[in-house]
């Protein structure tokens, strides 16, 4: 059975070793929010909330691939959307989307971002693109 959780701070190892054994890029900090997507109490999928210049930044989302295409993702990401909002409803959360995934963000509600970003943010935002990866800067409101 699928559950969804916020993991306390001190269990961000667990989401570390997660990404290191499936390959994925970035590293949990512990002041970042991380969520967790389980099966049978494995981690197979996770998220973070990364805090930025007083903004939020929704970045590490990964689902293993043997449990991609079953709409993991989505209700992670629609979880941390609902539980983050209930706590802080006019924080915006702003997420670095690869191109092809645009759409994906767009269903969840994100929209591309017509307005100017928060300068750290910006500077990421510049960094990455710097690197060759095609992205794309949206928010959701």
């Amino acid at each position: 059975m699928l559950t969804i959780e916020l993991l306390p701070a001190v269990m961000t190892p667990l989401v570390n070793k997660f990404y290191a054994a499936n390959k994925a890029r970035g590293r949990a900090a512990k002041h970042d929010k991380v969520w967790v997507a389980k099966n049978s109490n494995e981690i197979i999928a996770a998220c973070r909330l990364q805090p930025v210049d007083g903004y939020w930044l929704l970045v590490g989302v990964y689902v293993a691939s043997q449990h991609r295409k079953q709409g993991i993702a989505k209700k992670l990401i629609e979880t941390v959307i609902a539980q983050f909002r209930s706590q802080q409803p006019q924080q915006i959360i702003y997420t670095f989307a690869y191109c092809h995934l645009h759409d994906f963000y767009s269903a969840l509600g994100f929209q591309s971002n017509s307005r100017e970003l928060p300068p750290e943010l910006a500077s990421r935002l510049s960094s990455y693109l710097g690197q060759n990866r095609q992205l794309v800067a949206m928010y959701y409101v």
